[in-house]
């Protein structure tokens, strides 16, 4: 109980379609209404233009309905940040709902999607986390890209704002000066570089890609392979909620489902070197997360090993998906709602 309250009214910040139907992980939102319930609170998800005149108007799942209904509510004790479109984000409405936020003094966290050279330019101040970055340019001009490639022979291109794969190249220059581009679908030849960013400059361009260095993985029968780690926020700070492996399947790109690899569990590679790299991990990114772009209370990492034994941080995710493994999803959903309730005073 806190100011008459019985259990803290917990806001979940999505967006709406034309329709009023709720975009994003609904499943999830599904679940820790569930939870929260039977913790004696309550969920709403609503979107930035649900906000004003002291109230919020959004949607509530109703368990014995088994549906979601519209509901108007006074403001949350604590908003978790879902929105699924990075054009909400960039909104005025999404703007005035988190300056309200900040006014009524409202916790408010995982405040945004994260730019992947943002992200590089922040981890490289850091001792630890810089000796783990591929290096990182943006892709802005033929000249720089080039020069990069020059000097590395094969460079990973990705959308500054993308995950699970979505956009992933490969791009490898060899001895003749050709170039070949490859996808986790298809591969494509070029005689020159400069072929090459005439055919891709513009989808390049319109995206913000980054280059980044290609590592050479280590490998699980044969295939590139990666850790999985998601991470909360606690009262001792940031710690690790679980690990899992993928593994590539089809092709060694990229080591996502959606994308063809498979899920092996994390006792498989299992070390004491790999519990106490992945636990500093937490500690340093999120610690160093929230210093410079706000408060984090969960986000994961794709991390992984070189084939010289070396560790390295491919890419960190604001807004994580469901996990495939039960036990590490459902300790997430448990760690959500303890952060909830705490930031919420209850």
């Amino acid at each position: 109980m806190k100011d008459g309250n019985a259990g803290p009214l917990i806001g979940i910040l999505a967006s709406m379609s034309p329709q009023g139907t709720i975009l994003g992980n609904t499943s999830l939102f599904t679940v820790l209404q569930k939870q929260a319930i039977a913790r004696s609170g309550l969920t709403i998800v609503f979107p930035p233009e649900g906000t004003g005149n002291g109230s919020i108007t959004g949607c509530m799942f109703d368990l014995k309905r088994n549906r979601w209904l519209p509901v108007c509510t006074p403001l949350p004790h604590v908003v978790y940040n879902r929105v699924p479109l990075r054009k909400t984000e960039k909104s005025l409405a999404f703007r005035e709902a988190t300056a309200l936020f900040e006014e009524w003094q409202i916790p408010f966290f995982n405040p945004s999607f994260i730019d992947k050279f943002d992200l590089y330019e922040i981890f490289s101040k850091n001792p630890f986390l810089e000796l783990l970055l591929p290096e990182t340019i943006r892709v802005d001009e033929p000249k720089t890209l080039k020069d990069f490639l020059v000097h590395h022979k094969g460079v990973y291109l990705k959308p500054s704002l993308s995950s699970r794969g979505s956009g992933l190249y490969l791009l490898r220059r060899h001895s003749d000066s050709s170039i070949e581009l490859e996808s986790p679908a298809a591969k494509w030849s070029y005689p020159s570089f400069e072929h090459f960013w005439d055919s891709k400059k513009e989808g390049l361009l319109k995206r913000n890609y980054i280059a980044q260095a290609e590592v050479v993985p280590a490998k699980i029968d044969g295939k590139r392979f990666d850790f999985r780690i998601h991470i909360h926020d606690s009262p001792e700070g940031y710690k690790v909620t679980g690990v899992g492996i993928r593994r590539a399947q089809t092709q060694n790109l990229t080591t996502h489902v959606p994308k063809g690899g498979i899920i092996l569990p994390y006792e498989k590679v299992r070390t004491m070197e790999h519990d106490l790299f992945i636990k500093k991990l937490a500690r340093e990114a999120g610690s160093l997360l929230s210093r410079h772009m706000g408060y984090f209370g969960e986000f994961s990492i794709d991390a992984g090993i070189t084939e010289s034994g070396n560790y390295v941080l491919y890419e960190v995710n604001s807004k994580p998906m469901a996990f495939d493994e039960t036990e590490i999803e459902n300790a997430r959903i448990e760690k959500l709602l303890d952060l909830m309730f705490r930031k919420s005073g209850f």
